[in-house]
């Protein structure tokens, strides 16, 4: 199912131009970012039909969506990660070097697939990597109490659209350059 709602995305991806995404988020990166996260979200749950309410289908596109977009951003990640201690992560930000040295400069967000167990589950492992609890980050289809940030599809406090543009806030406000150095 994950492959096909990849597949899915990237087919929407692909029609509005990766190009053209990748050049309006350089030129404009949280403005852009925004319009593009919410226009493919929007595209993909219309072809998702009756899916789009089901909340794994709904993370698992977020996540796929969350990759591109901050490789597309050129912003520091380490995705499906698991630290020393054995703590499962979906990202860190930047890196799972900075969390381990300096928790206070790292992000690490969990995406949320499912309710209940599941959701308390995610969140113990990131309290158990990241000491400072208002730097994890949730990542949910609806509205999840998680205590920490949680950026939903609809309803809540933060929209999945702003990620982006929070995570760079996020990296400015730490003192990182927030930017991944391509070598050609």
């Amino acid at each position: 199912m994950a492959d096909g709602i990849k597949q899915l995305l990237y087919s929407v991806i692909d029609s509005i131009g990766k190009d053209r995404i990748r050049k309006d988020i350089t030129a404009d990166t949280d403005s852009a970012a925004r319009t593009y996260s919410a226009e493919i979200i929007d595209r993909c749950a219309g072809m998702l039909g009756k899916s789009q309410n089901d909340e794994a289908t709904m993370g698992t596109l977020c996540e796929a969506l969350l990759h591109f977009m901050l490789t597309a951003a050129l912003l520091p990640s380490e995705r499906k990660v698991t630290t020393a201690a054995g703590a499962e992560l979906d990202i860190v930000v930047p890196s799972t070097k900075v969390l381990q040295k300096e928790p206070s400069k790292a992000l690490v967000i969990q995406v949320i697939k499912g309710g209940g167990e599941q959701a308390a589950e995610k969140i113990r492992r990131a309290k158990a990597a990241q000491p400072a609890a208002e730097n994890i980050w949730t990542i949910s289809a609806k509205p999840v109490a998680a205590g920490s940030r949680n950026y939903t599809l609809s309803g809540g406090k933060y929209k999945y659209s702003s990620i982006i543009p929070d995570i760079r806030a996020f990296l400015a406000d730490k003192g990182s350059t927030g930017s991944l150095k391509l070598i050609h």
